[in-house]
């Protein structure tokens, strides 16, 4: 071994310019090897966060015809006593032509420790439900939006269409790309008019699906996801 090292201390003295080449290597390698661990990391936050939103852990009504829902099904549902909630999930577009997914929700009727209706912030619950309204979104997503951090609170960023988002409210939990706001604020943006993407409620709640609907419990869109 001693002889091994002795010998390549020796070329490499000879030939100064191949140990330079051979330490940038190495260093380059270091630098690359620090960089893909920097990404993986930020990567396993973004799924953890994703997983934490979208593994809502709520049983899903839909219609056994496969149509869009409506508002007037999830009003009669709610007059027949059921604790039902309802969603909206669309795309909207940026001016930079960046495609992100906005969810509408109703706070007051998903379970209160349901991940979309916590989402981590400590905005105004009335703020949130009334004109001008609030868009939750997570820091990854503002530079698809073109607003600095120290700039977020508050702002409006506008859209592709020539609409403007309501005024925005960081969401730390909340994945990339992805924003949060009253359901009828995600109606005007999307003009989406009656139409509901789903009727959720909380595991269990029901018993069976009401006539016309079919009932997906969490569990089994859990086992589906994965």
């Amino acid at each position: 071994m001693t002889r091994v090292l002795s010998t390549l201390l020796s070329h490499y003295r000879r030939h100064p310019g191949q140990m330079m080449m051979l330490l940038l290597g190495l260093w380059v390698a270091s630098a690359l090897w620090s960089g893909i661990q920097a990404i993986n990391a930020t990567a396993r936050d973004s799924y953890a966060r994703a997983d934490a939103l979208f593994d809502t852990q709520l049983d899903q009504l839909e219609r056994r015809d496969g149509t869009p829902l409506n508002r007037a099904e999830y009003y009669a549902l709610r007059q027949a006593g059921l604790p039902v909630s309802p969603m909206l999930e669309g795309e909207i577009v940026t001016q930079d032509g960046t495609r992100l997914t906005l969810i509408g929700i109703d706070p007051l009727t998903l379970p209160s420790d349901n991940a979309l209706a916590q989402a981590n912030t400590s905005a105004s619950l009335s703020d949130f439900l009334t004109p001008p309204w609030q868009a939750r979104v997570a820091p990854d997503s503002l530079a698809a939006l073109g607003i600095p951090r120290e700039n977020a609170s508050a702002a409006t960023p506008p859209l592709a269409d020539d609409k403007t988002l309501p005024p925005l409210v960081l969401a730390p939990a909340l994945p990339p790309g992805t924003l949060i706001m009253d359901i009828a604020a995600a109606a005007r943006l999307l003009e989406s008019g009656d139409e509901l993407t789903r009727i959720v409620t909380a595991p269990g709640a029901l018993t069976e699906a009401p006539a016309g609907l079919t009932l997906t419990r969490a569990a089994t869109l859990a086992s589906l996801a994965n």
